[in-house]
Parts: C-alpha cells; structure tokens; sequence
C-alpha cells in the first residue's frame, strides 16, 4: 500500500487562497482608503491653491503638518499595538481601546500645549497661531486627530478595514465643502480650519459603529481562541514598536515641520503639496504592512506565505503607479500652479523613488511587529531617522526642496538594503516543500 505524507506547507490551492483572502481584504480596503483620499486629497489642495494665496497654503499646510506630528507622537506609536493584540484580546477588546483613546489624548495634549507656548521658535508659518483661543483650538485639534488615526489602526485590528474608506471619504469631502464655504471669511486660516472640523464627520459615527457594533461581534468571533495579552507582554511590545514608531513618526512628520520652520511660506506650499502626493504612494505599502501584521497575529505559521503574496501584490500597485508620476512629474504639478512644477517636479521624482524602496521596508517592518521583534524594528527605525533628519538639514540650505527628496533616497537605500537581506530570508521559508512519499 502507498502512503503519501506531506509537510504543513504543501496545502491545495483552495485552501490557501481562502486562508490568505483576509490579508487582501484588509489590505485592499486600507488600499481603497489611500486611492480616496489621493483623489480627494489632491483636489483639496488644487481647490486651496486656486482659493488661496500661496502663502495662506503654506501657513495652512505648515499647522496641519505639526498637527499630524503631535498627534501621532500618542497615536502611532500606539497603532502597530492595536493591530498586534486587538486580534486576540477577546473580551478585554473595548477595554483595551478605550484606555488607549484616553493614554493618546492626554499625551498629545500636553504635546500640543508645549508647541503653542513655543510658536515664536518653529517660524514665520506658524504665526496665525498666536492666541489663547487659537492655541485652545490648535490642542482640540490635535488631540481629534490622535483619536482618528487611531480609530484607523483600531479598524483594521478588528478585520473591519472596509470602515476606513467610509470615514475618510466622509472627512475628505466635509473638509473640501468647507474650503470653498469659508475662503472669503477666513482667507489665512481657512483650509487649517476646514481640515480640524471636518475631522468629527468621521470620529463621531465611526467611534459609535466601534464600540456597539464591532468590538461585540469581534468578541463573539474569537471567544474559543482568544487569549488576552498580559501587561508584561504589551509593554515588551510597546518599549521596541513605540520606540520605533517616534523614529518613523520623525521620518514622516517632524520632517515637514523642520523644513516649515526654514524656508517661506509659498516655498512650504510646494514642499507640502508634492509631499502629499509622494506620501500617498508610501501609504500604499505601509496599508499593505499593516493588514500583514495583523494576519500574522491570527495565524503566525502563514506569516512568510502571506509575506510572499502582499510583496508580489505591491509589486504589481506600486511599480505602474510611481512610473506614471517620474514621468508626468512637471504635468501633475503644473495643475496647482506654474510655480509648483517649477520648484518642485525633481523633489516629487525623488520622492517616487523613495516609495518603491518603502515596499520592500515596510513589509520587513511588519512581519517583525508579527513576531514581537520589536527591538530590531526600533534600531531600524532608528538609524533610518538619524539618516533623514541628518541628510536633510545638510542638504537643504544648498540644494532647496531637491535637497530633501536626495536626503530621503540616499537614507532608505541604506534600510532597504538591509531590510531586503533579512526578508528574502521570510520568504525562503515560505517555499513549499516536495511532497514526500514512501511506500509501506
């Protein structure tokens, strides 16, 4: 009689496609989120340039960059813990959630209070600012957008990613409506107000949906499995994954606010809006990283397969998109304004560049946040923010906007290439083994 035995690897391909459809589901919803809000995004700043001078773009985009660097000085480093333990903290889910709102709001806050009390140091951009009602105002805000990039994170834990999409595209239109409405009252700080109000439009309902509807039903789902964390357990995840993510926060945010403080107003304009563009293409890879941690966390044994597909799948996204912008660069620009394309078409090909190499990174970032090694995610994190703060206050004053996107490049290239070397080792040991036979 012939008896065929084969390894936990060679599975059929049902299986395997029915297993691994929760990491595209995720993934392609947070996908669907960053593709709404590019086209709605993009079209608030095309109505800002054309409503507004260039110097009220660059205040605005100068109060909404600190804003998003404060906020998530609480609610990144705390996003990469949702998507690890929501999955498996069963009935203390709403718990956890709850007191993590409440840890990031009342971090933030005070960050926010010492950024008010220390405008005359960040410069000119900042000025409209000045005022106890406008500083009051500047801390809400901030601590409204701690709680929507973390409702964000919280959604995606509960395998409810489809949620993003509907919130965001709720806030991006609101805030569009309101650029238009108010840009003869508020001709300096209307498209900084009209971003911060619109914010409720999606905390407010979604927060509702969160906590009556899915933290329940995710309870329900994984009761037979889940095995809440112990505070020993987060807090070895948090002291590597929080310390990384300042380190990516000073990459992502902080950045924008130092070039703010260092160049005009309308020069802030072009830096800002190229950023946003090019940033969009990199939240394509970090949404794909995001939904992969998560899965890691429900079914670690899939952890390299799943690392596989979502690196081919960026592949195929990614590479068409970035060669569309290299090459439409001065094109996509030139919609905002002649000043745009010319000041800043090689700063958006340089950015392009960088957010090819952000693939490779952010996979290698998630599927260490999956394993808990979070202490190697930190150094990385780490070296890669010194390289970007360094490279960029260098290049800067000699080569402008151009200068900034170099710095970028040169510093990714550097983690990249390291982070290629250790997941190419992931994805070897997701090569399914030879079926094996013996006969008896």
């Amino acid at each position: 009689m012939a008896e065929v035995s084969t390894t936990q690897d060679a599975r059929s391909p049902l299986p395997d496609r029915r297993r691994g459809t929760p990491l595209f589901r995720n993934a392609y919803a947070l996908m669907l989120n960053t593709g709404i809000s590019a086209v709605l995004g993009l079209g608030f700043w095309l109505i800002a340039a054309r409503y507004y001078t260039d110097d009220a773009v660059g205040q605005g985009s100068a109060a909404i960059a600190a804003m998003k660097f404060l906020a998530g000085l609480a609610a990144l480093t705390l996003t990469g813990a949702m998507a690890r333990f929501i999955p498996v903290s069963g009935a203390a889910t709403g718990r956890l959630v709850l007191r993590t709102y409440a840890l990031s709001a009342c971090v933030v806050a005070v960050a926010a209070l010492v950024f008010v009390e220390t405008l005359d140091f960040w410069g000119p951009s900042y000025r409209f600012l000045h005022g106890p009602f406008k500083g009051l105002g500047f801390i809400t805000a901030v601590v409204a957008w701690s709680v929507l990039t973390l409702q964000d994170g919280v959604l995606t834990g509960l395998r409810s990613a489809f949620w993003v999409p509907v919130g965001n595209t709720a806030f991006s239109a609101v805030k569009l409506l309101l650029l238009v409405l108010i840009a003869t009252s508020l001709p300096t700080s209307g498209v900084f107000v009209s971003w911060v109000a619109a914010i409720t439009v999606s905390v407010l309902p979604l927060g509702w949906l969160v906590f009556r509807r899915l933290v329940p039903r995710h309870v329900e789902l994984t009761a037979g499995a889940a095995r809440p964390p112990t505070f020993r357990e987060v807090g070895r995840f948090l002291a590597g994954d929080c310390t990384g993510s300042m380190f990516a926060l000073a990459v992502v945010y902080l950045v924008p606010v130092i070039v703010a403080s260092q160049i005009s107003s309308a020069d802030n304009a072009y830096f800002y809006i190229t950023a946003t563009i090019g940033g969009t293409v990199e939240l394509l890879a970090i949404n794909m990283g995001a939904s992969l941690t998560v899965e890691g966390a429900h079914d670690p044994q899939r952890l390299g397969r799943n690392a596989r597909a979502a690196l081919l799948r960026m592949i195929k996204i990614v590479l068409p998109i970035c060669a569309f912008l290299f090459a439409c660069a001065p094109y996509i620009l030139g919609v905002f304004g002649a000043g745009y394309a010319d000041h800043a078409t090689a700063l958006l090909r340089w950015l392009v560049v960088g957010a090819l190499l952000r693939v490779v990174i952010e996979l290698y970032f998630a599927v260490l946040r999956a394993r808990n090694r979070t202490a190697g995610l930190a150094l990385l994190q780490g070296a890669l923010c010194v390289l970007v703060l360094g490279s960029t206050l260098a290049l800067l004053p000699p080569l402008g906007l151009t200068g900034v996107g170099i710095a970028e490049v040169a510093s990714l290239s550097v983690i990249a290439a390291v982070a290629a070397v250790k997941l190419f080792g992931v994805l070897r040991s997701a090569e399914p083994q030879r079926v094996s036979q013996r006969t008896s």
